[in-house]
Formats: C-alpha cells, sequence, structure tokens
C-alpha cells in the first residue's frame, strides 16, 4: 500500500515514506475520514502539509468508467500534528476527510423546487450549486459528474429549505433513496468526479442473480456476534405541520406508517414548519401549489418516520482472511446477510461503511452494516 499526495490541481507531489499507521474511513451515506500517523522526514514534512490530496493505492478494485478511466477515493488533509515524545522521537499526524466534504462549501441556491426521484434531486442540486449549471465563480475547478446507470426509485415533491448546506441537503436525500456518494479523483486525466451509485444485492436468496454474501460462524467468516434489539423510540403515525399561509393557518398532514389501531398506535409530532411555501425564480417569489406543499409535507413526514423504527444492534467480528474479500466479494453499499443460527437470526443489511487499519505493516479491515431504514437494521460491525 502506498500513499501518493498531489495539491488540489492534481499536481503530483510524491509518495508519503514509511507510516505508522493509517486509519481510512469511506463511508455510503456521509463524507468519510482519515487519521495518519508518520514519521517526521524532509519528504514527509513536504507532503502532508494543510490542504494536499491523498490517494490510496493497495491494488484493491477501483471505480471504472466507460472509457477506461479509473477513478478513486481520496482525502483532503485539514488537520496537522508534529510531536514530538521523551525519547525524541518526531510524528506528524495528518487527519481530514474524503472530498465529498467538498459540497459544504456551497449553501443550495437558488431553491429548488421538483417532482423527481432521490437520483435526479441529488445530480441536479449538486449540478447547479458546484458543478456545469453553476455560475462560473461557484463552479468546483476541474470537475465532472460520473456517468449514472439509473438508479430506479419512485419520483416525491421536494422542496430545499433556503440557503441550506448542500452537503447536508445531499446526504439527507441520499439516506432517503438508499444511495451512496463521494467525490473520487482521476489522477491520469487530473479530474475530479461526482460519484453517485447503489450498492448491489448480495443477500441470501437475492433475485438479482448475484452470488450471496452470506457472514456467519458456520462458514468460519466470523468470530463472534453480539445481538441487541429495542422498541423504547418506536413510532409509527405522524402529524406533520408546515408553514404559516397570509392567514396565518399552518397546515398538518399525517403519515401512517403501519395501519395500526390502539396500543400498536404510536403517534409523534413533526414541525416542518421550515418547509417554505414559496421559492425564488428570478428574483420572483413563486408560490407552491397547495396540493404540491401537502405533498412535500408527506415526504418529510414519511422520512422522519423511519428514525423511529424498531432499533437492532448486529454486531459480528469477521475474518477477513476467509472466502470473502473487500472489494471483490463485496464492497461499500452492498447489501448482505448475516446469519446466527443459534439464535435464530438472520438480518439483511447493508455496508455503510468500511475502515482500513493499517499498523506495522499489517491490514485490518472494520465495516459497519446497516440500513438507512432503523426498522432493519441500525448497526451491523465487522472487525478484522
Amino acid at each position: 500500500m502506498e500513499l501518493r499526495v498531489f495539491d488540489t490541481t492534481l499536481e503530483p507531489l510524491g509518495i508519503v515514506d514509511e507510516i505508522a499507521s493509517l486509519l481510512w474511513t469511506i463511508k455510503y451515506f456521509d463524507v468519510g475520514t482519515f487519521n495518519l500517523l508518520a514519521p517526521v522526514t524532509d519528504n514527509n514534512s513536504n507532503l502532508l502539509s494543510m490542504g494536499n490530496i491523498i490517494v490510496k493505492h493497495d491494488g484493491k478494485k477501483e471505480v471504472e468508467d466507460g472509457s477506461g478511466g479509473i477513478w478513486r477515493r481520496a482525502a483532503q488533509i485539514m488537520y496537522v500534528h508534529i510531536t514530538k515524545d521523551e525519547r525524541g522521537q518526531e510524528q506528524i499526524e495528518a487527519q481530514g476527510f474524503m472530498l465529498s466534504k467538498w459540497l459544504s462549501k456551497r449553501v443550495v441556491t437558488p431553491q429548488l423546487v421538483t417532482t423527481a426521484t432521490c437520483q435526479q434531486i441529488i445530480s441536479t442540486l449538486v449540478a447547479n450549486n458546484c458543478g456545469a449549471n453553476a455560475t462560473t465563480k461557484r463552479k468546483f475547478t476541474q470537475f465532472t459528474a460520473l456517468t449514472q446507470a439509473d438508479l430506479g426509485g419512485s419520483s416525491v415533491d421536494y422542496s430545499n429549505e433556503l440557503y441550506v448546506d448542500l452537503g447536508s441537503e445531499v446526504k439527507d436525500v441520499a439516506v432517503s433513496g438508499k444511495l451512496g456518494y463521494d467525490i473520487l479523483v482521476n489522477e491520469r486525466d487530473k479530474l475530479y468526479g461526482f460519484y453517485l451509485y447503489k450498492g448491489d444485492d448480495l443477500t441470501a436468496g437475492n433475485t438479482a442473480g448475484n452470488p450471496p454474501c452470506i457472514f456467519s460462524r458456520d462458514f468460519d467468516n466470523v468470530n463472534g456476534q453480539e445481538y441487541e434489539d429495542s422498541i423504547e423510540s418506536y413510532k409509527n403515525f405522524t402529524y406533520v405541520q408546515g408553514a404559516a399561509d397570509e392567514a396565518g393557518a399552518q397546515p398538518v398532514v399525517t403519515v401512517d406508517g403501519g395501519n395500526k389501531a390502539g396500543l400498536e398506535l404510536n403517534e409523534v409530532f413533526i414541525d416542518a414548519s421550515d418547509i417554505s411555501r414559496s421559492y425564488e425564480s428570478g428574483g420572483t417569489s413563486v408560490p407552491i401549489p397547495l396540493n404540491t406543499y401537502l405533498a412535500m409535507l408527506r415526504t418529510r413526514g414519511a422520512t422522519e418516520l423511519e428514525n423511529y423504527g424498531e432499533r437492532m444492534n448486529f454486531v459480528s467480528t469477521i475474518n477477513t482472511a476467509s472466502n470473502l474479500r473487500f472489494k471483490e466479494d463485496f464492497n461499500l453499499g452492498d447489501r448482505i446477510t448475516c446469519l446466527e443460527r443459534s439464535w435464530g437470526l438472520r438480518i439483511d443489511a447493508r455496508i455503510t461503511e468500511v475502515q482500513e487499519v493499517y499498523q506495522k505493516g499489517q491490514e485490518e479491515i472494520q465495516a459497519t452494516f446497516g440500513e438507512s431504514l432503523p426498522t432493519l437494521v441500525e448497526k451491523i460491525k465487522r472487525v478484522r
């Protein structure tokens, strides 16, 4: 494994000398991070500087576009700390985020009001605020969007809060649509590319025809398991209140998430008054039709209700030297099956986070399994 360092124009600067440790964490629904410890050398001191771009090369499969271009995840150094211990040994600690953190350099303007799939909404938000449709001042340099397959999903009525953080908004829509995203680099062409994708279904009995990926002690690929289940915060019906109209009346809609009654009915109130009843277009305020606005409130309610599901945790310690290999048999965003026969448990879950740990010449993989719907799985973790 080697770490190649670039400036922000993707001009190569060099390769980091021997490292003490590296934690490289990529996430499906959120921004990944890295933490690097390396000895102080002239080379490392020059390379591990604020703002430089780090790309990890480890021989694992990467994203390839239709024209043969290779795209890799990358991170930007945003924190540097140099220490000297009691033995006189000096170390550089560098930390930072994967490049999707850059989406938070922008707020969303103008406001977007549309009926579209989550894939289309995210693509439009990115294009309008830092991509092809943005003004010259707001465009990211050397930036493009990777070609996307049709990721499916139904259309929803959508409107964002005015001047909301672009990174936060993309994350929320991605969670709703169960989509992953990042900003990758193409070192050869010196380009940054927005990457929007959906993991494969590798669960046991999947209908896509994919080879199943099953983690179970029966297959000697897990070393230990832990399970917990909770309905302490469970809700299945919500009242959603919107912004006031000119007369001061605030509309209220309901979302029924389970068609339950009596003791099985669990209600919650959602304040959605941040959803504006109008949007700006060409400097003019345009009112949103009432039916469209009520549909937006229902969409918000359905999204919020997912946060009140049954909480289930399934923690597995995985032997990564067994029959399943990261980026070969499974990848970030894929849905897999966890099985523990002695407990009578089988859970299908998405790989939402992978942390690659490099220390003393050894590599470990720590992965978190979960789902944007907490009613399925809140967290599953694999270590070693």
